[in-house]
């Protein structure tokens, strides 16, 4: 694995296109040459790539000077500029030209890299030695100079094996997120580098950092090993960022430096760094030869290590991440109500179990498809959200084909920026809420039936019962005169009192068959008022004022003067003597032509105070005969298209019917 860094001052969008050509490298863009230091402090590199086109760099000859031969390629506004014709300064493997740098810096890059490596093999191999590949320890056993010979044609082979072993090690970690199995493969992996007795891996955790995998060591003095954060190791490796050794007597260290080192059984700790943060140690003990630590196998081990520390965090990510789905998804599970979630394409990405129950649909099938493939309207809804931001709040609705009703509440996900994301809806099956509310309405109306019934019961039988009275006592008295004709009245008024309630309980009752005509107002009002007259109570005065121009409507004349002629009754009974009726009529034309018709009064109850619904007339009925006026009334008017209506102002009640007129005319007003 090669590591370049690319130092430039341009913009992202330039800085994009170079890291994409060079996508089989891992490119790390700087702006500053303190960036670039710090990066080779943290990891080796083998290429560094100095952009000159924004501004020439002054510093560029210390750069090519800090770096060792052919490790530099500059990008240049053209290939040759600013070099004299002799060729490249020192150190510079090569340039070209910023407007072809997306073309040709792939392949420079691979020649760069490619004599690199010739260089390196070739230096082991005709060259071995002490002076090649210098230990960073000083041998244990120094076995002279065929001896010296062995361990650099050793260090040339475990050269190659540690490439091998970082290209195993890296393609590992892109499909492995077992902490546990990827532990043991680093381990692995350093024992083919080097065979140690002893080693160890701790990660940081709230504490400090703790072993987690081992060894050679102790199990128990494992378990309980712990590093503060504040410790001498730890604090050295987060300065430094480089490899500690376990310090001689004759070096000047902190005297607990070689104590925790001696306490991890180790002569070599390795950080290893994600993103400039320590997020664990590596602890090596010796070779089990007694061979050194050789500056080659240092460097794999080193750059191990931060492939190690890389994967550590992405699996502690993955980990987190797939416990809150789990987490999310056992939420899901168990909701009562249906999700479904669409993307910002309004696709599908959430649909859980409980929407599938309520739906009849399968996950698996509509997960990934359009939100247009849900019945409708839920796509419809999903999608208005999405687009509009639309919320929609305690909103019924009925499925298609199933005519399902559901209860749905809608909502727009957004991203850090609050731009669109998505959006989701959380419905509920209404059916068996629906359900209840009619078995409620069902049974509402069967007890207003029931009481109706025994209202019926008691309103039939108290004339019955004086008729059946006054029966006898003819049989007794025979021969009185004054009680024969007190009996004929009291049977007439009880007969004619049960042919009213029974013609009132047909109509209230059973479904009316109307004879509509046209009529016109004037005569049905005239009609209406002569019926009127006759039939109330002389307690009350009654009068009409007529219409100056003739309208027509479609009506059954002896229903519709029956229903002005039971609101005037419910008038009598509610207001006291001498009380003054008066009935008009008028026009609108308006979309609906109509004609009104007022029945207006004053003093008695406010009909605004005395609106009833349909069951609180019929449960507060305790005058069976009177109370059925006005919902007869309402019956009636209705059949005929139109509406009844009341109104109460400065003390003056009225009844407002309204019916369509036959033939639209000039706006009238009321006379």
């Amino acid at each position: 694995m090669e590591f370049l860094a690319l130092l430039s001052n341009r913009d992202e969008a330039v800085i994009r296109s170079i890291r994409k050509s060079l996508g089989r490298y891992t490119v790390y863009p700087l702006k500053t040459v303190e960036e670039l230091e710090e990066l080779r402090r943290n990891i080796p590199l083998s290429l560094l790539i100095i952009d000159t086109v924004p501004e020439r760099l002054s510093c560029m000859e210390s750069l090519v000077n800090m770096t060792a031969g052919d490790m530099v390629v500059i990008i240049t506004e053209h290939a040759s500029a600013g070099f004299p014709a002799g060729g490249l300064p020192p150190g510079v493997f090569d340039c070209v030209a910023a407007d072809a740098a997306v073309q040709e810096l792939p392949g420079v890059v691979e020649r760069a890299l490619a004599k690199q490596r010739d260089k390196s093999e070739s230096r082991l191999l005709k060259h071995p030695g002490p002076g090649n590949a210098t230990p960073l320890a000083a041998p244990l056993d120094n076995a002279g100079v065929e001896g010296g010979a062995a361990h650099s044609r050793t260090r040339a082979g475990g050269k190659h094996a540690g490439m091998k072993i970082i290209t195993g090690f890296a393609r590992m970690l892109s499909v492995n997120f077992d902490m546990q199995r990827l532990l043991d493969y680093f381990m692995d992996s350093v024992m083919e580098i080097a065979h140690a007795g002893r080693m160890s891996v701790m990660l940081r955790d709230k504490e400090g950092f703790r072993l987690r995998r081992h060894y050679g060591l102790d199990p128990h003095t494992a378990e309980n090993l712990v590093l503060p954060k504040d410790s001498a190791l730890v604090d050295l490796l987060k300065k430094t960022g480089r490899i500690v050794h376990r310090p001689v007597a004759s070096e000047a260290a902190p005297a607990e430096l070689g104590r925790e080192m001696d306490m991890l059984q180790c002569v070599v700790s390795f950080p290893m760094i994600h993103k400039g943060r320590l997020t664990g140690i590596f602890n090596i003990d010796g070779k089990i030869t007694g061979e050194p630590f050789y500056a080659e196998e240092q460097e794999i081990i080193y750059v191990l290590c931060n492939y190690l520390a890389a994967a550590v965090k992405d699996i502690g990510l993955y980990h987190q991440i797939r416990h809150q789905k789990e987490f999310t998804n056992n939420i899901l599970s168990s909701m009562s109500s249906g999700m479904i979630a669409v993307d910002r394409d309004a696709k599908i990405t959430v649909f859980n179990r409980r929407a599938a129950e309520i739906l009849n649909l399968k996950p698996s099938d509509i997960i990934g498809s359009d939100s247009r493939e849900l019945p409708s309207p839920l796509g419809d809804i999903l999608c208005k959200t999405l687009t509009t931001g639309t919320a929609f709040r305690r909103h019924e609705a009925v499925i298609n084909p199933s005519k399902l009703p559901l209860g749905i509440n809608s909502f727009r996900l957004t991203d850090e920026q609050r731009k669109p994301s998505g959006a989701g809806i959380i419905f509920s099956d209404l059916s068996d809420s629906k359900e209840l509310e009619e078995r409620g309405r069902r049974e509402e109306k069967l007890r207003t039936v029931n009481n109706l019934v025994a209202k019926i019961a008691h309103e039939i039988r108290n004339p019955l019962t004086s008729i059946q009275t006054y029966t006898q006592l003819l049989n007794e008295k025979f021969r009185d005169d004054e009680l024969k004709e007190f009996f004929i009245g009291s049977v007439s008024q009880s007969v004619r009192r049960l042919d009213n309630l029974i013609d009132k309980l047909i109509t209230f009752s059973g479904t009316q068959e109307y004879n509509f005509r046209e009529e016109g107002v004037n005569d049905l009002l005239c009609e209406a008022a002569e019926f009127i007259s006759r039939n109330i109570p002389g307690t009350h005065r009654f009068s009409i004022k007529m219409f100056n121009r003739p309208f027509y409507v479609h009506a059954d004349k002896e229903r519709l003067i029956k229903a002005i002629y039971y609101l005037v009754l419910n008038i009598v009974e509610q207001t006291p003597y001498g009380t003054h009726i008066t009935m008009s009529a008028g026009a609108i034309m308006s979309d609906v032509p109509s004609a009104v018709i007022l029945i207006k009064y004053r003093g008695g109850q406010s009909v605004d105070k005395g609106k009833k619904t349909f069951s609180e007339h019929l449960t507060d009925i305790h005058n069976l005969e009177g109370e059925l006026n006005i919902p007869i009334s309402h019956k009636i008017i209705e059949g005929h298209n139109g509406n009844l209506d009341t109104k109460s102002e400065n003390g003056t009640s009225s009844f407002i019917i309204r019916l369509p007129v036959l033939e639209k005319k000039m706006s009238y007003g009321f006379n």
